[in-house]
Protein backbone atom coordinates (compact mmCIF):
# COMPACT_ATOMS: atom_id res chain seq x y z
CA UNK A 1 0.00 0.00 0.00
CA UNK A 2 1.85 3.31 -0.98
CA UNK A 3 2.22 5.82 1.71
CA UNK A 4 0.07 8.84 2.00
CA UNK A 5 1.51 12.03 0.53
CA UNK A 6 0.54 13.92 3.13
CA UNK A 7 1.80 12.04 6.09
CA UNK A 8 4.83 13.62 7.12
CA UNK A 9 7.05 12.77 10.14
CA UNK A 10 6.85 15.12 13.01
CA UNK A 11 10.70 14.76 13.54
CA UNK A 12 10.87 15.86 9.61
CA UNK A 13 8.10 18.78 10.33
CA UNK A 14 10.07 20.23 13.60
CA UNK A 15 13.91 20.12 11.60
CA UNK A 16 12.22 22.19 9.08
CA UNK A 17 10.90 24.76 11.52
CA UNK A 18 13.98 24.66 13.29
CA UNK A 19 15.85 25.43 9.60
CA UNK A 20 13.35 28.27 8.91
CA UNK A 21 13.06 29.99 12.42
CA UNK A 22 17.10 30.12 12.41
CA UNK A 23 17.35 31.70 8.75
CA UNK A 24 14.17 34.15 9.66
CA UNK A 25 16.08 35.12 13.20
CA UNK A 26 18.91 35.97 10.29
CA UNK A 27 16.99 37.69 8.02
CA UNK A 28 15.20 39.45 11.12
CA UNK A 29 19.07 40.70 12.31
CA UNK A 30 19.81 41.82 8.73
CA UNK A 31 16.49 44.40 8.44
CA UNK A 32 17.96 45.66 11.44
CA UNK A 33 21.39 46.59 10.57
CA UNK A 34 20.01 47.62 7.40
CA UNK A 35 17.61 50.46 9.39
CA UNK A 36 20.26 51.36 12.11
CA UNK A 37 22.86 51.84 8.52
CA UNK A 38 20.35 54.39 6.99
CA UNK A 39 18.89 55.43 10.45
CA UNK A 40 22.62 56.73 11.73
CA UNK A 41 24.04 57.72 8.95
CA UNK A 42 21.35 60.23 7.77
CA UNK A 43 20.98 61.70 11.70
CA UNK A 44 24.97 62.05 11.94
CA UNK A 45 24.96 64.18 8.47
CA UNK A 46 21.81 65.75 10.06
CA UNK A 47 23.59 66.64 13.29
CA UNK A 48 27.40 67.43 12.01
CA UNK A 49 25.42 69.94 9.53
CA UNK A 50 23.71 71.15 12.32
CA UNK A 51 27.13 71.71 14.10
CA UNK A 52 28.52 73.62 11.17
CA UNK A 53 25.68 75.94 10.41
CA UNK A 54 25.27 77.13 13.92
CA UNK A 55 27.69 80.09 14.14
CA UNK A 56 27.59 81.77 17.12
CA UNK A 57 29.79 85.02 16.04
CA UNK A 58 25.92 85.77 14.35
CA UNK A 59 24.51 85.98 18.15
CA UNK A 60 26.92 88.68 19.38
CA UNK A 61 24.21 90.40 20.55
CA UNK A 62 22.50 87.85 22.09
CA UNK A 63 24.97 85.63 23.32
CA UNK A 64 23.88 82.67 25.41
CA UNK A 65 24.88 81.12 28.99
CA UNK A 66 28.34 79.04 29.06
CA UNK A 67 26.13 76.44 30.38
CA UNK A 68 23.88 76.14 27.35
CA UNK A 69 26.65 76.34 25.04
CA UNK A 70 27.88 73.08 27.36
CA UNK A 71 25.41 71.45 26.78
CA UNK A 72 24.70 71.60 23.05
CA UNK A 73 28.46 70.56 22.60
CA UNK A 74 28.10 67.74 25.14
CA UNK A 75 24.86 66.33 23.12
CA UNK A 76 26.31 66.91 19.77
CA UNK A 77 29.50 64.57 20.04
CA UNK A 78 27.19 61.93 21.91
CA UNK A 79 25.25 62.27 18.84
CA UNK A 80 27.75 61.80 16.11
CA UNK A 81 29.28 59.26 18.67
CA UNK A 82 26.54 57.05 19.25
CA UNK A 83 25.79 57.35 15.74
CA UNK A 84 28.99 56.63 14.41
CA UNK A 85 29.74 54.18 16.68
CA UNK A 86 26.30 52.14 15.89
CA UNK A 87 27.29 52.56 11.96
CA UNK A 88 29.99 50.81 12.37
CA UNK A 89 28.66 47.98 14.25
CA UNK A 90 26.01 47.68 10.92
CA UNK A 91 29.05 48.09 8.69
CA UNK A 92 31.15 45.42 9.66
CA UNK A 93 28.49 42.77 10.98
CA UNK A 94 26.14 43.31 7.82
CA UNK A 95 28.29 41.53 5.02
CA UNK A 96 29.48 38.73 7.33
CA UNK A 97 25.43 38.35 8.06
CA UNK A 98 25.11 38.47 4.04
CA UNK A 99 27.09 36.09 3.72
CA UNK A 100 26.29 33.50 6.09
CA UNK A 101 22.61 34.11 4.67
CA UNK A 102 24.08 33.16 1.28
CA UNK A 103 25.44 29.73 2.06
CA UNK A 104 22.03 28.75 4.40
CA UNK A 105 22.28 25.07 2.34
CA UNK A 106 25.74 24.55 4.07
CA UNK A 107 24.54 25.05 7.88
CA UNK A 108 21.05 24.08 7.41
CA UNK A 109 22.16 20.39 7.93
CA UNK A 110 23.26 20.91 11.11
CA UNK A 111 20.26 21.28 13.80
CA UNK A 112 23.49 22.13 16.47
CA UNK A 113 24.58 25.31 14.19
CA UNK A 114 23.26 28.88 15.15
CA UNK A 115 25.98 31.48 13.11
CA UNK A 116 26.75 34.49 14.52
CA UNK A 117 24.78 33.90 17.14
CA UNK A 118 27.56 35.35 19.52
CA UNK A 119 26.86 39.04 17.32
CA UNK A 120 23.57 38.96 18.42
CA UNK A 121 24.26 41.66 21.27
CA UNK A 122 26.04 43.50 19.22
CA UNK A 123 23.06 43.79 16.53
CA UNK A 124 20.86 44.35 19.62
CA UNK A 125 23.36 47.15 21.06
CA UNK A 126 23.28 48.67 17.31
CA UNK A 127 19.69 48.80 17.05
CA UNK A 128 18.84 50.41 20.25
CA UNK A 129 21.44 52.40 20.19
CA UNK A 130 20.44 54.15 16.87
CA UNK A 131 16.46 53.74 16.74
CA UNK A 132 16.06 54.56 20.56
CA UNK A 133 18.86 56.88 22.43
CA UNK A 134 19.89 58.36 18.87
CA UNK A 135 16.78 60.02 17.86
CA UNK A 136 16.32 61.31 21.55
CA UNK A 137 19.84 62.82 21.72
CA UNK A 138 18.18 64.48 18.17
CA UNK A 139 15.25 66.26 19.91
CA UNK A 140 17.20 67.42 22.71
CA UNK A 141 19.89 69.13 20.02
CA UNK A 142 16.92 70.07 18.18
CA UNK A 143 15.70 72.09 21.46
CA UNK A 144 18.52 73.34 22.55
CA UNK A 145 19.83 74.67 18.80
CA UNK A 146 16.05 76.43 18.78
CA UNK A 147 16.54 77.88 22.21
CA UNK A 148 20.40 79.82 21.08
CA UNK A 149 18.96 80.30 17.96
CA UNK A 150 15.96 82.21 18.82
CA UNK A 151 15.71 82.85 22.27
CA UNK A 152 17.82 85.94 22.09
CA UNK A 153 15.20 87.37 19.86
CA UNK A 154 12.05 86.37 20.86
CA UNK A 155 11.44 84.10 24.44
CA UNK A 156 7.88 83.55 23.32
CA UNK A 157 8.72 82.07 19.97
CA UNK A 158 11.84 80.02 21.83
CA UNK A 159 9.20 78.49 24.53
CA UNK A 160 6.69 78.23 21.82
CA UNK A 161 9.54 75.67 19.85
CA UNK A 162 10.61 74.00 23.00
CA UNK A 163 6.45 73.07 23.52
CA UNK A 164 6.29 72.07 20.57
CA UNK A 165 9.18 69.61 20.54
CA UNK A 166 8.02 68.13 23.73
CA UNK A 167 4.48 67.78 22.55
CA UNK A 168 6.32 65.32 19.99
CA UNK A 169 8.98 63.66 22.04
CA UNK A 170 5.79 62.35 25.16
CA UNK A 171 4.55 60.46 22.69
CA UNK A 172 8.17 59.00 20.78
CA UNK A 173 9.34 57.81 24.22
CA UNK A 174 5.93 56.32 25.34
CA UNK A 175 5.95 54.52 22.11
CA UNK A 176 9.72 53.76 22.36
CA UNK A 177 9.29 51.94 25.68
CA UNK A 178 6.53 50.45 25.00
CA UNK A 179 7.75 48.64 21.54
CA UNK A 180 11.06 47.66 23.41
CA UNK A 181 9.14 46.40 26.78
CA UNK A 182 6.48 44.41 24.01
CA UNK A 183 9.56 42.68 22.04
CA UNK A 184 11.51 41.94 24.92
CA UNK A 185 8.23 40.20 26.03
CA UNK A 186 7.71 38.81 22.81
CA UNK A 187 11.48 37.41 23.17
CA UNK A 188 11.24 35.84 26.59
CA UNK A 189 7.61 34.23 25.12
CA UNK A 190 9.65 32.71 22.27
CA UNK A 191 12.31 31.28 24.30
CA UNK A 192 10.24 29.67 27.24
CA UNK A 193 8.34 27.93 23.92
CA UNK A 194 11.55 26.70 22.86
CA UNK A 195 12.34 25.77 25.80
CA UNK A 196 9.34 23.94 26.60
CA UNK A 197 9.73 22.14 22.84
CA UNK A 198 13.29 20.99 24.43
CA UNK A 199 11.79 19.22 27.62
CA UNK A 200 8.90 17.66 25.80
CA UNK A 201 11.13 16.04 23.09
CA UNK A 202 13.68 15.22 25.80
CA UNK A 203 10.78 13.31 27.87
CA UNK A 204 9.44 11.49 24.66
CA UNK A 205 13.00 10.00 23.89
CA UNK A 206 13.46 8.86 27.34
CA UNK A 207 15.93 11.17 28.60
CA UNK A 208 13.61 11.90 31.49
CA UNK A 209 11.86 9.29 33.48
CA UNK A 210 9.34 10.03 35.84
CA UNK A 211 9.26 6.45 37.44
CA UNK A 212 11.52 6.06 41.05
CA UNK A 213 13.22 2.83 41.82
CA UNK A 214 11.62 1.37 44.57
CA UNK A 215 14.39 1.16 47.56
CA UNK A 216 13.03 -2.48 49.02
CA UNK A 217 13.85 -3.28 45.31
CA UNK A 218 17.41 -2.33 45.49
CA UNK A 219 17.84 -4.19 48.63
CA UNK A 220 17.33 -7.43 47.04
Amino acid sequence: MPANSDSVSPTIIRNVHKEDQRLHNLLYRKSKLESVNETSALLSGFAIVAIVELSLDSYIEHKSGDGLIICYAIVSCLLVGIHLLALLMSMCILPELKSVIRQSDMWMNNENTKPLSSLNIYIEIAWVVSTGLGLFLFIIELCLIFWIKVSGFSQTAAIAALVTLCLVGCPFILFAVGFYFRVARAKVHLHQTDLEIIERGAIARGIFTNTSINPTETNR
